[in-house]
């Protein structure tokens, strides 16, 4: 009867155990650092979301994308609602910056290299986007995980075409 018991323990210890280890790596996402790692340029009560959607900045620090609005450094969760915030009020987005994902540190958008497209998570789209300081960097990721090297001028004309498809799908959800 004893080890019938101390069977049924270690079953019981092996699934929790397995359990939790799934539970954690489900929720590590590649898009997140800890809020003391992410580096945040806006101000204000809200400076740790994005004002567009309202998303933790640190959540999916791996995509955000900086920019001046109206004289103002806003910070947002992704590319897209970068682009989203500048086309419904009419403005161009100056002085944009993005996320390295090799430093983790933000870099002028015109020069990096995007990986669109990757098997990797994308944030407020159906479709990946990556930036890297380095080509070196962006081709050592794209053929860990797929995707195609683009410049920010192509990425924010695809985005832009995209934006209100993207907008619905979600909404919808």
């Amino acid at each position: 009867m004893r080890k019938i018991l101390l069977s049924l323990m270690n079953v019981a210890l092996v699934l929790v155990v397995g359990a939790n280890a799934k539970n954690k790596k489900a929720l590590q996402d590649f898009r997140a650092v800890s809020p003391a790692t992410a580096q945040i340029e806006q101000s204000g009560k809200a400076k740790i979301f994005c004002p567009v959607c309202g998303m933790a900045l640190s959540q999916f620090y791996h995509t955000n994308h900086i920019a001046m609005v109206n004289g103002k450094v806003h910070q947002y969760c992704s590319i897209h609602c970068m682009l989203e915030e500048a086309m419904k009020n009419g403005k161009n987005v100056v002085d944009p910056r993005v996320v390295d994902n090799t430093t983790l540190k933000f870099i002028d958008a015109n020069k990096a290299y995007y990986v669109v497209g990757s098997k990797k998570p994308a944030t407020m789209s159906m479709v990946s986007k990556y930036a890297f300081g380095t080509k070196k960097a962006a081709l050592e990721f794209s053929s860990k995980f797929g995707g195609k090297i683009m410049s920010y001028a192509k990425v924010s004309k695809m985005v832009k075409a995209n934006l209100n498809k993207e907008m619905m799908a979600i909404n919808k959800k």
